[in-house]
């Protein structure tokens, strides 16, 4: 007898999941808002799969006069994507001995010798614990949108990245942008093309016309599937630039708007009902500016960019609950150093193509 589970896109061969609470479905209208940008799972292990569920295709025969029951045969296909974190560290040494004697704001305050080395509950620790926890979230999104497994140093004719050293903040794995461009190239994402990105200058890629944005919001709109439009959870994830314009458009025409604030501080507007999130502090301190078109012209790779999407959609992944949040300190009396370190495990995926559409 067929089964009405199709699972031969499925290797069965890997620890499949057996949950089927934890399969990620296919999403189909209105969902539950969530104000941030990813979902986050954690505990996850690595090979272990994302199963989708597709839709039932069709069923409903028209019944006889028989007993005999109607079977049209309809089956739902299951596919899968897996999960696979990197592990990304960093360790950085504090030696208070190249510290400048004079730098009153720590040095006045010892009162004991060991306390020139150790710096253990000190306000200097505070200082560089809260620096390297704002640097590891940087590098969370950083990961999330731009890693790329293959990242290569730009030439005179592709677009990469425009210092070698830079290339071990990326190499991890395949960020969100990686598999856009890749489900772009398969035909799997659908995009609206930005003319200014590919502009040989970067004056030239900064101009955007008045309400550019807009036509690109619909642009972006006219690609999406109707289930993503009807998601109540769907934004436009935007960089900088068109945020502005959007904002500048919308004040040459009079409009009443406010800008808010998400949770995570980003600033957001609306269109059409949907929120437009500023994604400036995510994708713009570092990343967009450490890549380059081709070094021949030298100007940005793809500066402007729309996603319209879940949180539900582009999640990011760990291997251990507290991942984001522990940071290590300690201090080695040989060395007279001390020592603050973080680590964690991250994969980030773009679950479903169908639920995303975009625009660079």
């Amino acid at each position: 007898m067929a089964s009405v589970i199709n699972t031969d896109a499925l290797n069965l061969n890997a620890k499949e999941n057996q949950d089927f609470a934890s399969f990620v479905h296919e999403q189909i209208f209105q969902r539950p808002e969530l104000r941030s940008l990813h979902k986050i799972f954690t505990g996850v292990k690595m090979d272990e799969q994302i199963v989708l569920a597709g839709s039932l295709g069709k069923t409903g025969l028209i019944g006889d006069s028989s007993c005999t029951r109607k079977q049209s045969g309809s089956s739902v296909v299951l596919s899968e994507k897996k999960w696979q974190p990197k592990g990304i560290e960093d360790t950085l040494p504090q030696c208070n001995a190249a510290l400048n004697g004079l730098f009153k704001a720590y040095f006045d305050k010892i009162t004991e010798y060991k306390k020139k080395y150790d710096i253990s509950g000190s306000d200097e620790e505070t200082f560089l614990a809260l620096l390297l926890e704002e640097s590891a979230m940087k590098t969370v999104y950083r990961a999330a949108w731009f890693a790329d497994k293959a990242v290569a140093v730009a030439d005179a004719d592709s677009a990469g990245l425009i210092d070698d050293a830079n290339i071990g903040f990326y190499n991890y794995f395949d960020g969100l942008f990686k598999q856009i461009f890749t489900g772009v190239g398969n035909g799997t994402i659908k995009r609206f093309t930005i003319p200014q990105n590919a502009a040989s200058t970067k004056v030239a890629q900064e101009n955007l016309s008045a309400g550019d944005s807009v036509l690109i919001f619909e642009g972006v709109w006219k690609n999406a599937d109707a289930r993503l439009k009807s998601n109540a959870k769907a934004q436009f994830y935007v960089s900088e630039l068109i945020f502005e314009n959007y904002r500048q458009y919308l004040q040459s025409k009079g409009e009443n708007f406010s800008i808010d604030y998400t949770q995570e501080g980003f600033q957001s507007l609306k269109w059409n009902g949907k929120s437009v999130v500023n994604m400036a502090t995510v994708w713009g301190l570092d990343a967009i500016e450490d890549f380059t078109d081709n070094t021949t012209n030298n100007a940005y790779y793809l500066l402007n960019r729309v996603v319209l999407s879940t949180p539900d959609n582009l999640p990011i992944a760990t291997m251990n609950d507290n991942d984001f949040n522990e940071i290590e300190s300690w201090y080695e009396r040989k060395e007279r150093v001390f020592y603050l370190s973080y680590g964690f495990s991250l994969d980030a995926k773009v679950i479903d193509e169908k639920l995303i559409s975009v625009a660079y």
